[in-house]
Formats: structure tokens, sequence, C-alpha cells
């Protein structure tokens, strides 16, 4: 039996893979010897032309072709499965990964229809539904494998045994590093993904990562240590993403691991890649910031003081040029009505403000998350939350990373999406219409003013921007309405996605909208205000 495992991830990534599919190769190649199954992991950029990828996946003549599902590929994975088996029908199709939910499996059309569901997580239940897909000619009385749905005529079924499927070492899964699952051109002096733990101890209602994962997992230290050594100073990645929730849940641990990575900095000719991972600003103490600091190549980083602002993004490489290490935190709001409807601890603004002033002391760089659209945060609410935070990045490298508000399937808060009055597209990215206070045309005006103060305030016109609203005295939402309408008037710009577009997010503000604002437009708008 053959199986090909789909992986499509987003296109704008340095890396050319996901981890999961790798995953769960490395799981079947260990755990199916005997079963005679032949497991390869294909890997397609969100680009890929639909006829193209299921021309490909025919050729390959798979009797499985499994698809890991994320909010960037479903859309297109469920047009793919629809053309397959349009062409050759015997083929059985496997449908799992963050967007499967029984909710989105009943959403699916039905020519979309694939032949099974794994929900949750997946190396173990695949296993078992592998032998369970070879053994039901052979045994009629041959039970579905729990956390696995399928379609019986018009009714959906599905045995759930809670957790009982789930891995509970994770070394039992294979590393795909070490054990040389994972082709290392694929990954040799370019961007890796590294998992050193699941689970979170957070249950935010908009997130689907800790629904299967009741608790929090560990590789062991050992193990990481291994991969750490074999990435960097092996193969000499230049990025290495870590893909934990809180990479700090166990701080100790955490600490050791810093330590190690410091240990590796010391080697010659050894120089330590770019490194991402998040935690909560609560999770970590000052001891930890000070290990973190000395990651970095250069003493007083302050890269935004002196670059030229170019008409592209210049957050991941030159704003954050020498720190070594993005830490990623989760603010999220300073409103606690909605942070409190959406599952989230309110804001310690003690503990958050002493956390920001060890971050300068010791020169760390640090990515900030806010969510737009959230239930009973109105345009006003948001934009106070964003005075409280944005002064913060004065004289510093941090980032403000703004998002629109996604309603994921699977998610508490897709459940409670009435009961807030949300209005969100329901095929991918799933993003957040109106809300119980926020009307369509706040919502439009929200995420366009978001855009446009993400375009300023992540580059080097930072310093500009803080000089023109200080000067002015006046509140930031009234700042930034004026550089939008200014855009709006301008006939050059006035047909831009920005002006136009009334379904923009996170990827817009991120990317394009650097080469369609531009640089020399907005230090006019700020010099003449």
């Amino acid at each position: 039996m053959k199986i090909a495992i789909i992986d499509i991830y987003p296109h704008e990534t340095v890396a050319r893979y996901l981890l999961s599919g790798y995953f769960l190769k490395a799981y079947l190649d260990k755990y199916c010897k005997e079963c005679g199954l032949q497991t390869e992991v294909l890997n397609f950029s969100e680009k890929v032309q639909i006829d193209d990828l299921a021309a490909k996946l025919i050729k390959k003549h798979p009797d499985i072709i499994g698809y890991s599902c994320y909010i960037w590929n479903i859309e297109k994975i469920l047009k793919v499965i629809e053309k397959v088996k349009s062409e050759k029908k015997d083929i059985i199709h496997i449908l799992g990964g963050p967007e499967i939910s029984l909710k989105r499996i009943s959403s699916i059309p039905a020519s979309c229809l694939a032949d099974f569901y794994v929900i949750g997580e997946g190396e173990k239940k695949l296993l078992n539904l592998i032998s369970y897909i070879q053994t039901k000619d052979k045994d009629l009385k041959v039970a579905l494998p729990s956390g696995v749905a399928y379609w019986k005529a018009d009714k959906l079924e599905y045995s759930d045994a809670g957790c009982a499927d789930n891995i509970t070492d994770l070394d039992d899964i294979p590393s795909i590093y070490l054990g040389d699952t994972i082709d290392e051109n694929l990954y040799k002096r370019q961007q890796v993904f590294m998992e050193t733990q699941r689970g979170c101890k957070f249950k935010c209602k908009y997130c689907v990562y800790h629904k299967f994962l009741p608790s929090i997992k560990y590789y062991s230290k050992e193990r990481v240590i291994k991969e750490l050594d074999h990435l960097i100073i092996d193969k000499q990645v230049t990025a290495l993403r870590i893909t934990d929730a809180i990479f700090t849940s166990d701080l100790t641990r955490a600490k050791d691991i810093v330590r190690h990575l410091g240990a590796i900095k010391a080697k010659e000719g050894v120089r330590l890649p770019w490194i991402y991972w998040e935690f909560d600003y609560n999770s970590v103490d000052e001891e930890f910031i000070k290990l973190v600091s000395s990651l970095r190549y250069r003493e007083d980083i302050l890269n935004t003081d002196t670059l030229e602002p170019l008409d592209r993004p210049q957050l991941y490489s030159d704003m954050l040029k020498d720190y070594t290490v993005i830490n990623s935190i989760g603010v999220e709001s300073f409103y606690d009505k909605a942070l409190t409807a959406v599952g989230r601890r309110r804001i310690n603004l003690e503990r958050f403000d002493a956390f920001m002033k060890l971050t300068r002391k010791y020169n760390i760089v640090v990515k900030m998350d806010m969510i737009f659209a959230l239930p009973f945060e109105t345009l006003q609410e948001y934009f106070k939350g964003l005075e409280v935070i944005i002064p913060y990045l004065k004289n510093t490298d941090h980032i403000l990373n703004l998002h629109r508000l996604q309603i994921l399937p699977g998610s508490e808060l897709e459940e409670l999406t009435q009961d807030y009055k949300i209005d969100y597209s329901r095929s991918a990215p799933h993003i957040v219409r109106a809300t119980n206070v926020l009307s369509g045309a706040d919502v439009n005006l929200g995420v366009k003013l978001t855009a446009l103060l993400s375009r300023i305030i992540n580059s080097p016109l930072r310093g500009l921007f803080f000089e023109t609203w200080q000067g002015r005295g006046e509140n930031l939402r009234s700042l930034i309405d004026k550089i939008y309408g200014k855009i709006c008037e301008s006939k050059e710009l006035a047909k831009t996605r920005l002006v136009q577009d009334e379904t923009l997010y996170d990827s817009y503000w991120n990317d394009e909208i650097y080469r369609q604002i531009p640089t020399g437009f907005i230090k006019d708008i700020l010099g003449d205000i």
C-alpha cells in the first residue's frame, strides 16, 4: 500500500515544507513496518495550480492521499480532491490538521468529500486508520478507530475516545532531522521548524491548538539538544522557528536550552541562526531575559534609528539584524471585557510595564501581537489599547504584530458566534466581518487604519511617526484618520487595495502595502500634517 502525504506551505515562507507530513511519515515508518506501507511526503506552495497538483498526485499512483489542512490551503485541497476523484475514483482521501473539525466536515460540498477525517493529534490516529483500511474488507467487524470520522450514507460517523489515541511520550515520534526522514536539501543552510513541546496552558477560545491536547507534553531535553546541534552546527541553518505555544512553559527547561544555544554560539566558526519563539510576559524572569540577550551579536542594537526606510518590508531582515532571537508575546487586547469573552486573562499593566523595561535594559527585541475585532471591543477601545502599547516601541526595534480576528473551525469561539453576533467568512481565511459592537463599515475602516498603522510603525519611519504624533499632541486615532484621509485624496493612491478592498487582513499589511503606499508619500504627509 502506498500513501502520499501532501503538505501545502504558505508561499511567503522561506521554508519549503511543513513539520506535519514528516512527523506522520516518521511515525508510520517506525510503527507500520510489517504492514507493507510506503510513505512519501510531497511539498507544494499554496500557489500551485489545482490541475497541476492533481495530475502530479495521480501520476504517483497512490492508494491513499493524506492532506494536512491549514487555513491557507484548505480551499485548494478541497478542489484538488474534487479534481482527483473525477479522474481516479479508487484513491482513498484522508483529511487532517487544524482545519478539520466535525462542524467543518459537515460544511464541505459533497463533490469534495474525503473518505476519512482525522481529528486532533494525528500520528497515532493515522496509524490506526491505516490498519483499519487494510483490514476492514477482510474483517467486517473491525471498529472505526477513535478520533476518525467518515460519512456513512447521510450520517457522519465518529468515535471519540477523548485523548486516548494521543501520543503520551513525544520521543516515540522519531526525529525527522536526526533520523533523516526529511531530505536535508529542504533545510540545510535554510529555515527550519522545530517542536520542543506540544500543548498550551491557556484555553483561548479563538484557538484550536489546545483543544485535543489537555496538558503540555515535552520532548526530552536530550533530544532537543541533539537536534539543535545537528541543525545549527552540522547543517548551519539560517533560521530556526520553534513552534511551541509557550516556549517558557517550563522556565527552568527553557533556560537550559538557551544556555546550550549560548554554548553553541561560543564555538569557533559557528553562527547562531535567526531564532523565533513565543512565550507569555508573565512566564519569564530577569535571568531568562539576560540569557536571551547574551545570544545577540552586537551590544546596544538600535537598527531602526540608522536605517533608510524602503518600499518593502524590513522587519525580519534589516530592523532585527544581529538580535538573533525574536521573542513573541500575545497581548491581544487591553480591554478586559473583550479578553474575558475569548478566554484570555486581563493584562496586568504593572507586570507588563516591568517586562517591557527589562527588554529595554537587556536590549532584546519583542514581537507583540494584538487582535482587531474581538467581541465587545469598539474601535474606540481598540485604539485606546494601541495607545497603551505603541509608546513601548519608541527608540526600539520591537514589532507590533496586528491581526484581524479569524474564526477557526473547531474553536470554542466558532460556537459563540451567534451569542456575540459575529459575522465571518465560512471559507478560509474565516475573517470576521462584523461583531456585536462593530458594524461591517466599522470593521472595514478599522482594518484599513490597522494596515496603515502597521505600515508606518513597523518600518524605519517609526522615529518620524513619533515626532509627528508627540509634536501634534493628539490621540492616535485622530492622527491615523488624517493620514488615511490624505491617501484617499491622492489620485495616485486612491485605487490601491488600502482604499478599495474590504477584505484586507494580515498578509496585506505585512507585505503588499509597503509597495502600494510609498515611503516618500508617508514622509511628506508626516512632515506636512
